[in-house]
């Protein structure tokens, strides 16, 4: 699959699509298990949702699974 090395713009429907990666717009399989097969092999969405989590981790509190 080829990863688009861009973001979805803030009004682009890949932001609220459960169906499209929100870090590249790729289409996934399906919105959860599709969205971590993503990730698994896509390494520029895979570092961007390790920032996101880190960035937000001390909102959430607990811990993190993939």
């Amino acid at each position: 699959m080829t990863v688009k090395n861009t973001h979805p713009e803030r009004d682009s429907p890949a932001w609220d699509n459960p169906d499209v990666c929100p870090f590249c717009a790729a289409p996934l399989r399906d919105g959860g298990a599709g969205f971590v097969e993503h990730i698994e092999t896509a390494q520029t969405c895979r570092e961007r949702v390790e920032a996101w989590q880190a960035n937000v981790s001390g909102d959430m509190g607990g811990t993190w699974t993939r």
